[in-house]
């Protein structure tokens, strides 16, 4: 048995040196505000005298955490905002792959820059106040950002525990369930597109997301100007340009995504449940990530699930490892506290359980890492763990351009 704990520990030790020479996270392009509801607290979903569609959307969420499925799913039920703000409790957060990743890299001390298209009051309440914005062709901290515009629709998450029973379900695994109730698209914030590319010599990685939030229809257009900022954040010298997957509503909607993004990204992230239903499940993990890089021109493929995470490289295999050590250390941290946090120890629950499979393997160009994650049974929350798990990931992968000199400079002045 790996000492796992061993090595998240000196990783703990190494956090203020890494966080002090971090360089700048360029990380977009979705953004919203989470509307958090406790599966165990649905009850008014079951009522008798509940609206039909209520009723329906209790079966979905009941069905998902019967089976431990999280994911994201489109909902068409107009008036299912408003009937859950009267019924349930709901506390509300920053959400979006990009700034829930800034998040975690903020709270010990590394520098985001974060797409924010929207910068109402309600918003911008939800950001760390140190996660960086673009305004007048500064990046400045959220705390420094004037409120202006109109409220957004939320996004909905629904998170369920092991063992707290929803109606007459009581769930196996701990997740949640992504609910979009419209489809709010990506974060136009022309001032990140245009800093960020100022930026971009200084910059350690790249993070793109949120486009499972776009009709099919609009894929094209709405991917064309997102190709060519990252073409230019490459072309500026960024080595790691990685893309987050997430949920999609149909399987040709995720292909179209990756088609038109194919030879722009150098790097690709999921969950495990989301890696099965993008290529066929073979015995051999490693070898069908290979694959998949392969099949897409990529440097890096990086798979992450409840109790390890993964990662197939053609750069250091040993960056790598540090990688996804520093991934789950983020994950976990925000697991056992609710929100993201300063990891300063691990959770005295947490258990390791070594992957089912080599911690490293050479498979011809490619190196194969895995690692265990701290897991809890019952964690605090599980929202965005594996958004803080590529934020730190990045973070790590990043560190290579201050060692090779790539980097004209990782600091960046707010204000």
């Amino acid at each position: 048995m790996t000492d796992w704990n061993g090595h998240y520990q000196e990783l703990i030790g190494d956090i203020p040196r890494i966080a002090a020479t971090a360089p700048l996270m360029l990380f977009g392009l979705s953004a919203c505000v989470d509307a958090r509801l406790l599966a165990h607290e649905l009850g008014p979903l079951f009522a008798p005298d509940a609206p039909l569609q209520a009723r329906s959307f209790g079966e979905m969420v009941k069905d998902r955490a019967r089976r431990g499925i999280g994911g994201e799913v489109r909902v068409d039920w107009p008036e299912g905002p408003a009937w859950l703000a009267q019924h349930v409790p709901i506390t509300y957060a920053l959400g979006g792959t990009g700034p829930q990743a800034a998040w975690s890299l903020a709270a010990i001390g590394a520098p985001a820059l974060i797409a924010l298209e929207d910068r109402s009051a309600h918003k911008l309440a939800q950001v760390h106040p140190d996660i960086l914005i673009a305004e007048a062709g500064q990046a400045r901290r959220a705390a420094e950002i004037v409120p202006r515009g109109l409220r957004q629709p939320e996004i909905f998450i629904i998170e369920y525990t092991a063992g707290r029973a929803i109606g007459d379900v009581t769930p196996q695994r701990s997740s949640r369930i992504i609910v979009r109730f419209h489809d709010p698209g990506l974060e136009h914030d022309v001032q990140f597109d245009e800093l960020s590319v100022k930026l971009a010599p200084r910059a350690g990685a790249g993070l793109i997301s949120g486009f499972n939030s776009i009709p099919y229809e609009k894929i094209d257009p709405e991917i064309a100007p997102v190709r060519r900022m990252v073409e230019h954040w490459r072309a500026a010298g960024v080595p790691t340009v990685h893309l987050e997957l997430a949920g999609y509503d149909t399987p040709s909607h995720r292909d179209r995504v990756i088609d038109r993004l194919k030879g722009a990204i150098t790097s690709l992230g999921m969950s495990h449940s989301e890696f099965i239903q993008l290529t066929p499940e073979t015995p051999d993990l490693a070898e069908s990530m290979c694959a998949l890089g392969a099949k897409l021109d990529l440097d890096r493929v990086c798979v992450h699930a409840d109790h390890w995470a993964a990662s197939v490289t053609r750069d250091d295999p040993e960056e790598e490892r540090r990688a996804l050590l520093m991934g789950c250390l983020l994950a976990g941290t925000r697991a056992a506290h609710g929100v993201p946090a300063y990891p300063r120890s691990i959770a005295a629950q947490a258990t390791f359980t070594d992957p089912p499979f080599p911690t490293f393997a050479r498979l011809g160009a490619w190196s194969f890492v895995s690692c265990a994650a701290p897991h809890l049974a019952h964690p605090k929350a599980t929202v965005g763990l594996g958004d803080s798990f590529t934020g730190g990931c990045l973070l790590m992968l990043g560190l290579r351009i201050m060692a090779t000199g790539l980097s004209h400079g990782n600091t960046v002045e707010a204000g």
